[in-house]
């Protein structure tokens, strides 16, 4: 079997240890608190990363519907190069009609907007 020694302490040493260990404690509930302050800031940057996020995605869907809309006009200017000098003697002709249909994610006409 082991024999167990134990050292007396002195009073000042005693005292010594437990300063030691208080401020360890000081130290470890500093590192709490501050492990606290970083896991709030974490949550609000993740919650302002969320608000980014949905913004960019609005503004992807409106620069997808500019485009759309450039080229809606660009097609209709496209139509006048077709017309020749003898064409502009009645008057300006005018471009080809442009129909707006709905277009489901990979482009093609919906035929009925219920679906």
């Amino acid at each position: 079997m082991s024999e167990r020694r134990f050292s007396i302490l002195t009073t000042t040493e005693a005292e010594e240890r437990l300063q030691r260990k208080l401020h360890e404690l000081e130290r470890l509930e500093r590192v709490q608190s501050l492990t606290a302050q970083v896991y709030s800031l974490l949550t609000q940057l993740n919650t302002e990363i969320g608000k980014i996020q949905l913004g960019t995605e609005s503004v992807a869907k409106l620069t997808t519907n500019w485009i759309q809309v450039v080229r809606a006009v660009s097609l209709a200017a496209n139509s006048m190069l077709i017309y020749n000098d003898d064409d502009f003697k009645d008057g300006v002709p005018t471009t080809e009609r442009l129909v707006r249909c709905a277009l489901d994610e990979l482009g093609t006409i919906v035929k009925d907007l219920r679906e």
